[in-house]
């Protein structure tokens, strides 16, 4: 199937999601998907990552997002208040960089970048402790 064809090169596995019906070993790339070039399957893949970014791009998304820098901010300001402060801050913002980490590689960046600006700004006087 197209699915097999498309993650072929990327993952050495992918034999056991492969659709072979025939029992050929040819993982169900036959003649008869040979002329398709999978278009219909680049379009669909294209539908579904509009949607996916349709959905993101809403406003109930970009106030979670919000919030959830908002939330590193402060337990980074929570963190340069000592060392038992720091101990209590560790945890979660571990947690929420390893959430960043696995919702986008950008967002990750996002909030180590919020990170440092808001221990740089309390450090300058700019953010009260």
């Amino acid at each position: 199937m197209a699915c097999y064809r498309r993650l072929s090169g990327t993952n050495s596995n992918v034999a056991a999601v492969s659709d072979d019906d025939d029992g050929d070993g040819s993982g169900g790339l036959g003649s008869d998907d040979a002329g398709n070039g999978g278009d219909s399957d680049g379009v669909l893949e294209s539908v579904i990552v509009v949607g996916q970014e349709m959905q993101r791009s809403s406003a109930n998304a970009v106030a979670v997002d919000v919030l959830y820098v908002f939330t590193t901010a402060f337990f980074a300001t929570l963190a340069i208040r000592g060392f038992w402060p720091a101990l209590i801050a560790a945890l979660p913002i571990a947690v929420l960089l390893s959430f960043a980490w696995m919702s986008s590689r950008l967002f990750f960046l996002a909030n180590v970048l919020v990170i440092v600006v808001t221990i740089g700004a309390t450090r300058a006087g700019y953010v009260p402790l």
